[in-house]
């Protein structure tokens, strides 16, 4: 009986592990997007409008009801976002009003949608889409989406320089990048946390090397490390810091 027992109570939790994210994500192609993933969505500044598509899943049987929140990471001066979640709304509205039904086993293809008007000016934003489950808004799955505006025939800052993933990540006392920048000499890297705040930047001394961060000092949690050319924020890595 003892036994039995354990079984079922140790079987309850690996359900409930493995179901406990009721949300997921897909591309416009059916593949799955994994949970704080990052996805680049190429325009040029001229564009009226720069629009990235994304799925949502209910991996549960029962209904969920779902609002979407914005958070943005990194933007680029003058340049307008938004999105719609059924509806559109303006760009200062960060959380949905209102929330969607998506039924069980079942995948919305057609109600989210983020936009971003580069307003000629070029460079990468970035903007975090936040899905959540209303009745539990722990409940929930992210994607990072960078909106790259740069003009035809001219490489953009992913092509004219390297920026390498943090190291080590999860970092505790301080983080390294390698990088390699042509064309400019006004370098820099930020870390912002989530909210978007700036926490810490350095300039950059020479066109490549090597970069340390202290990160001693940072709460524990997601941040995200972007390379500015000129000002303008290019590569955004993903860092976490665990002490």
């Amino acid at each position: 009986m003892k036994k039995l027992f354990l079984f079922i109570y140790f079987a309850s939790i690996i359900t409930f592990i493995g179901y406990s994210q009721s949300l997921s994500l897909l591309d416009t192609l059916g593949n799955p997007l994994a949970n704080n993933s990052n996805f680049t969505k190429s325009g040029t500044p001229s564009d009226d409008e720069m629009v990235a598509l994304v799925y949502v899943k209910n991996n549960t049987q029962q209904p969920l009801s779902v609002k979407v929140k914005k958070v943005e990471l990194s933007l680029v001066d003058g340049t307008i976002n938004m999105f719609c979640w059924g509806l559109c709304f303006a760009p200062q509205v960060y959380v949905s009003p209102d929330s969607i039904m998506i039924d069980g086993d079942s995948v919305n293809r057609t109600d989210f949608s983020g936009h971003y008007i580069p307003s000629s000016y070029k460079g990468v934003s970035v903007i975090r889409y936040v899905f959540f489950n209303t009745a539990n808004t722990n409940d929930s799955v992210c994607v990072n989406i960078s909106y790259s505006a740069f003009p035809l025939g001219i490489s953009n800052a992913q092509g004219s320089a390297v920026l390498s993933n943090a190291y080590p990540n999860p970092a505790n006392s301080n983080v390294s990048f390698n990088f390699n920048v042509t064309g400019s000499e006004n370098n820099s890297i930020v870390i912002r946390n989530i909210l978007g705040s700036v926490v810490s930047a350095m300039t950059l001394s020479g066109n490549s090397g090597k970069i340390t961060i202290d990160t001693g000092d940072l709460a524990e949690g997601v941040y995200f490390c972007s390379l500015l050319i000129n000002g303008e924020s290019t590569i955004t890595r993903k860092l976490i810091i665990k002490h």
